[in-house]
């Protein structure tokens, strides 16, 4: 055997690295996927693929394409035709009506260990996967150099989004695999004009056609490149060129289904209120369709038509705290910044600062960026947010944008080139391939240590996969794959009596082999959810999605547990919450009457899950109610617009928020823990209303409390104590009930001149009789006004209580003074 010589040996290394490092790649994605597939509980809309790909492969029957085109979906099925105990589709309940989700429901075919033909199903996604790596390596090692190639590779390789989609079976990977080969045929075509490439390339488009709707997206991107590539070589348009694309691109999508030909079904097209990703508006149109003579594809339109209805509808969403139906033009920004590899969001910050410096050629950028420039562009428009999946496809054009930062500097670094650059220079390239590599050494390990969950993958903004639930929900987080790590977790503690919500309603918990106690939206859980402002003591289960309010009957349903942090957590998205009794146990709950009480006495039992609860009733924006002067703890609930007394929220804390759309009105419930907030101490001259007030001021100060007939003033502040004419002083007294009073009284506070008659007057009382009782201790917030014209001086504020029918003055009953009035302070007016 000859030996290379000295001289080559570096070269034959290098190449033989080449060789060998692109496979191992691969082979390290395929493991990553294929080793995480059977520890992935079923997710949502796996068992309708797979139930419409078996069923056409079976039957050659489209009538259950429903909202995706059938490529990806044969794909994924055809290792079920393998089996011998899968029943007929045409035997399923559901068939004769074309009733996709009842089918996949149906006990015929929910008979089969779901495992026995959900894994067959997924084994084919990676290979996809496979398939997208190795056209990602070649278009990359074709424009920037084989170790370009390969830095794409290792990027996608550890890339946690795309290993998350090449663990299921859905749609997602499948369409990024074809969307990127066929904007690949055509970047292809355009450098190697042949008849074999064009039609390449036009195969490569009616795969994409085939595997998606969003992938249309490729025909106006297609033709204007085409057409713009024409008029740059030849000034002149491409026509037969672009007909032999669409031609072959067509006769694709044809063929996938089957060469069909017949009536098309009926169809609607809505038309959606304009606006940033806003869905259906009342009055917008939905116009049904019905050609009346057979087309190729009929059933390509019925994808068509639930899409569209689907977006005119707008999906229920959750982002940052907020669950709303329709879209967010925001929402897809944050969610590519939040789940997207902190490294791989560097490397394209530094691949934008290169191509600014020195610009990759002009026309390549236009093909390469083309594509994921629009597409992004487009979902920012869109009223479905459901999730970093619909950005996939964008993500192999962003590795071969990055791929550009090897190029140059692994030529400099290789003494191979016979360039000849200065030390520093050298060491300063080399120290960048360095960089890069710590990146991507940095991505990895931010991958591996997500394995098997990379669903719910979220970078160090986030603050990582375990904190991706507080801000977003659906399959950012959670799909309904933990259920199998779940079932380990409760058979390790021992728990069979776990109250357990998820996000796969349709999949019962009991299929993995999970004891628990249903919730909602889980079958054969009660309608909804007694005491869900006040959960029995327990353990709670609870999945991202639904405590979201994702696919629950109200989007508020698990509020309760937004303000809890979480006990502990399964596979980064299923929530542990260990609820315990309150001690002391509450007693009541107060309601603040503006602008309405929120919920009557029923939906209070029922909201509580307790029927004993004492009910009072205050206006929060001029008082605030402690019930049992703080001997027992309650609730105090707000109408979410309220305009209430703030500071006084400091002695509560938020429990829950009923947010608009659900079954109640909106409003806040806050606990309150016996943590009173409120005026205390202070001095008062007690005086009789027939003094004079140079008189009263000279009767000896007070230290509060002081007690009237039936009330005790406990204390007081002036928020204010030198003002100018026209300004306003509020002030607030604190009141404990001794005794509840027959008649209505009102709540003296008036501001004195030095002839002692009033100037100003803010009497009032925000706490109606009806909801007192002996202990009880309330604020009132005075409001005093001065007028315009006041002239300066020294004016003093007083308070005290009257009927409010006759204007009778309530007696002091302090054994320290008399009188029917407390002067508390003077005030300052100056000009």
């Amino acid at each position: 055997m000859n030996l290379p010589d000295k001289h080559n040996q570096p070269l034959v290394t290098q190449n033989t690295f080449y060789t060998f490092a692109a496979p191992l790649l691969l082979m390290i994605l395929f493991a990553q996927t294929i080793t995480s597939i059977p520890r992935l509980s079923i997710t949502s809309d796996e068992d309708l693929h797979v139930v419409s790909g078996y069923s056409i492969l079976r039957t050659g029957d489209l009538r259950l394409i429903e909202e995706h085109p059938a490529l990806i979906k044969l794909w994924m099925s055809w290792p079920l035709l393998l089996s011998s105990k899968l029943p007929n589709p045409q035997e399923i309940p559901g068939w004769a009506q074309g009733n996709l989700k009842g089918m996949a429901q149906s006990k015929t075919w929910q008979s089969s260990p779901i495992d026995s033909w959900l894994i067959p199903s997924r084994i084919p996604i990676p290979w996809l996967a496979l398939l997208l790596g190795t056209f990602l390596f070649r278009w990359a090692s074709d424009w920037f150099g084989r170790p370009a190639g390969l830095f794409a590779l290792a990027l996608l390789t550890f890339d946690p989004n795309i290993l998350a989609h090449a663990t299921v079976a859905t749609i997602d990977l499948g369409v990024t695999c074809f969307i990127f080969i066929a904007m690949y045929g055509l970047q292809r075509l355009f450098h190697r004009p042949s008849r074999m490439n064009l039609a390449a390339a036009g195969i490569a488009l009616g795969l994409a056609l085939a595997s998606k709707v969003s992938a249309l997206i490729l025909l106006p991107i297609s033709l204007g490149l085409m057409l713009t590539r024409g008029l740059r070589r030849w000034r002149k348009i491409p026509v037969m060129q672009v007909l032999v694309y669409l031609g072959v691109a067509f006769l694709t999508l044809w063929a996938i289904h089957r060469f069909e030909f017949g009536m098309p079904p009926e169809f609607s097209l809505s038309m959606p209120a304009m606006g940033l990703g806003r869905p259906l508006a009342e009055g917008s149109t939905t116009i049904s369709v019905k050609l009346p003579f057979p087309v190729p594809i009929p059933s390509y339109l019925i994808p068509f038509s639930i899409v569209g209805r689907h977006v005119a509808k707008g999906s229920l969403s959750y982002l940052l705290g907020e669950t709303y139906r329709g879209g967010r033009w925001y929402y897809f920004p944050v969610v590519f910044a939040l789940k997207t590899p902190l490294p791989t969001l560097i490397l394209i910050a530094m691949a934008i600062g290169t191509a600014l410096r020195r610009s990759l050629r002009r026309w390549r950028e236009l093909v390469l960026m083309s594509f994921p420039v629009s597409y992004f562009a487009t979902s920012l428009f869109s009223s479905v947010n459901l999730g970093y999946r619909h950005l996939l496809p964008i993500l192999p054009f962003l590795y071969l944008f990055v791929a550009q930062l090897v190029s140059p500097v692994q030529r400099d670094c290789d003494p191979q080139t016979g360039e000849r650059q200065s030390a520093k220079r050298t060491l300063s390239r080399c120290l960048i391939i360095l960089a890069l590599d710590l990146l991507l050494l940095w991505q990895a390990i931010g991958t591996l240590i997500t394995w098997p969950f990379y669903l719910t993958f979220f970078n160090e903004i986030a603050g990582g996969s375990r904190n991706g639930y507080r801000y977003l929900a659906d399959s950012n987080v959670d799909w309904g794959q933990g259920l199998k790590a779940l079932r380990v977790y409760l058979e390790e503690r021992h728990w069979t009596d776990a109250k357990l919500s998820s996000f796969s309603p349709f999949i019962r918990p009991q299929v993995y082999g999970i004891q628990a106690i249903p919730l909602p939206p889980l079958s054969r859980a009660p309608g909804g959810m007694r005491a869900r402002f006040n959960p029995a003591s327990g353990v709670y289960v609870i999945s991202a999605s639904t405590l979201r309010g994702l696919q629950t009957f109200d989007p508020a349903l698990y509020n309760w547990f937004w303000h809890r942090e979480p006990d502990d957590m399964v596979a980064n998205a299923m929530l542990v919450y260990k609820v315990s009794e309150r001690t002391p146990t509450p007693t009541w709950v107060a309601q603040c009457t503006v602008p309405i009480a929120p919920l009557d006495p029923e939906q209070i039992a029922e909201g509580f899950g307790r029927s004993d609860l004492r009910l009072a009733y205050f206006d929060c924006s001029q008082s605030w109610l402690y019930p049992t002067g703080g001997q027992s703890p309650g609730w105090v609930m707000l109408a979410q617009d309220a305009p209430v007394m703030e500071r006084y929220l400091a002695s509560t804390r938020l429990s829950y928020v009923q947010q608009r759309g659900g079954a109640f009105p909106s409003f806040r419930i806050y606990e309150d823990d016996r943590r009173m907030v409120h005026p205390s101490g202070g001095r008062a001259r007690a005086a009789p209303s027939a003094m004079s007030l140079a008189d009263a001021l000279t009767t000896p100060p007070l230290d509060l409390p002081v007690t009237f007939n039936g009330l005790t003033l406990l204390g007081y502040t002036l928020d204010h104590s030198t003002l100018k004419p026209g300004e306003t002083v509020s002030l607030e007294t604190a009141w404990r009930v001794d005794s509840v009073p027959e008649r209505l009284p009102s709540l003296m506070a008036h501001v004195l001149g030095p002839d002692g008659r009033a100037l100003v007057v803010g009497d009032g009382l925000g706490v109606p009789i009806e909801s007192w009782q002996a202990d009880d201790i309330f604020v009132q917030r005075h409001t005093l006004t001065l007028p315009g014209d006041m002239p300066p001086g020294q004016y003093w504020v007083q308070t005290g209580i009257y009927w409010l029918d006759s204007g009778e003055r309530w007696p002091v009953r302090d054994s320290r003074a008399t009188g029917d009035r407390l002067l508390l302070e003077s005030v300052q007016v100056k000009r």
